[in-house]
């Protein structure tokens, strides 16, 4: 195994973990990823190759994410990051979960230009300096901190609102109370601002509109219990953090609950059958 080889192996955890970040996709992260290896293997001698790949893979990253958020603005509903299911993780995938950030974090991300995200994930998430940030954006590295302060302001009025993923073992105790046909146990944890995002894509039946607040969230739970009945819940690893898999007799459905001060602040449901990935 060359040189070129052996450190493209122990890199590529961390550089899907960046791809996937800026991109909410898994696809496109591996897309990414296949190209800057492309891109190694034809490069000349490398001083800092950890770097180059960092800076290479981000530049892709970017491009991939501004073609995207373009297409996004012909998408039916609203559009949620895609949902990576570990089954059996391997030594990679426990990599890239070390390597990754909260999925609720990921959501707001993509609620930024493409260039933000790329600052916020590069800059706070792996530590990489405004110098190798400001080559990927073709900047300056004191433009491209002034951009990261604009770009950490908009994240924080989006954080103010919003939660972390709720942890597996308290996705757990809600899935049992909800087994039982607790459904008071769910709209008790609703924060009076939370939100429900549908994404279906136009491939299943959804709400075309995030859902305000716990009252209509809870209507809009309970219309689904009463048409299809109490799914079935189990808890599964992702990367980014736990979600429940609820299965009803119309679909499977893969629900990101994010919480705040123990109290649910938002749920992402995905029901796009394309942007639930198994690994």
């Amino acid at each position: 195994m060359s040189d070129r080889d052996t450190l493209w192996l122990r890199e590529r955890p961390r550089l899907l973990a960046i791809a996937y970040n800026i991109l909410g996709s898994w696809a496109d992260a591996e897309d990414t990823v296949s190209e800057a290896w492309l891109r190694l293997r034809s490069a000349p001698e490398l001083i800092d190759a950890r770097a180059w790949l960092t800076v290479i893979t981000s530049r892709i990253a970017l491009d991939i994410a501004t073609s995207a958020a373009r297409a996004r603005t012909d998408y039916i509903g609203p559009w949620l990051p895609e949902i990576v299911v570990l089954d059996e993780p391997g030594p990679e995938d426990r990599a890239v979960l070390q390597e990754s950030v909260d999925l609720a974090l990921v959501r707001m991300l993509q609620e930024l230009e493409p260039p933000d995200r790329v600052i916020l994930v590069l800059a706070d998430v792996f530590d990489v300096s405004f110098r190798d940030i400001a080559e990927v954006l073709g900047s300056t590295p004191a433009a491209t901190r002034q951009k990261a302060s604009r770009a950490r302001r908009n994240l924080a009025r989006a954080e103010a609102a919003g939660g972390s993923v709720a942890p597996a073992a308290d996705l757990a105790g809600l899935a049992r109370a909800l087994q039982t046909g607790d459904l008071a146990q769910l709209t008790h944890l609703l924060s009076e601002g939370c939100v429900l995002w549908t994404d279906s894509g136009g491939l299943t039946r959804a709400a075309r509109r995030p859902i305000h607040g716990a009252d209509k969230v809870a209507r809009f739970l309970a219309g689904i219990i009463g048409t299809f009945g109490m799914p079935t819940l189990t808890v599964e690893p992702a990367v980014g953090g736990a979600v429940i898999r609820a299965e009803s007799e119309d679909q499977v459905r893969m629900v990101v609950v994010e919480v705040a001060e123990g109290r649910i602040t938002g749920l992402q449901i995905q029901q796009n059958p394309a942007k639930v990935r198994h690994c």
